[in-house]
């Protein structure tokens, strides 16, 4: 199977583009610049692996687990982005940096960032002033 920043960028680019059509292989292989065959043979392995399954029209659509890894990639990537653009980078750089960084980080570090996210639009900082 390939990598787990390769399947997820599969399963994240179905989810995204699932919410506003029908997905095919092309559209799969324009999104991650990559050849259709290459996005054929991936589609297979994801397949056998349960992510998700082709219907009769060749529609490609995912699994409950498929759509689980996507939701939480999916995720990742938006508050890493919101993130690095609310600190002044531009958007192109952090949503590239973003879509590096929702496949490394530990479930532990990303709760936590998303802990003091929530923090701060609540207007507290996590500290304790008392003593």
């Amino acid at each position: 199977m390939k990598q787990k920043k390769s399947v997820e960028d599969y399963l994240k680019t179905i989810y995204i583009l699932s919410m506003g059509k029908k997905v095919r292989g092309v559209d799969i292989a324009e999104a991650l610049k990559v050849s259709r065959p290459t996005v054929s043979i991936t589609l297979k392995e994801l397949s056998k692996e349960g992510y998700l399954f082709l219907d009769h029209g060749h529609g490609i659509h995912l699994t409950e687990v498929g759509e689980k890894i996507a939701k939480a990639t999916y995720e990742r990537h938006n508050t890493f982005q919101q993130l690095l653009t609310g600190l002044g980078v531009d958007e192109k750089t952090a949503a590239a940096d973003a879509c590096e960084m929702e496949h490394t980080v530990s479930p532990e570090s990303f709760a936590a960032l998303k802990r003091l996210i929530d923090q701060q639009r609540n207007g507290k900082d996590g500290r304790s002033y008392e003593d």
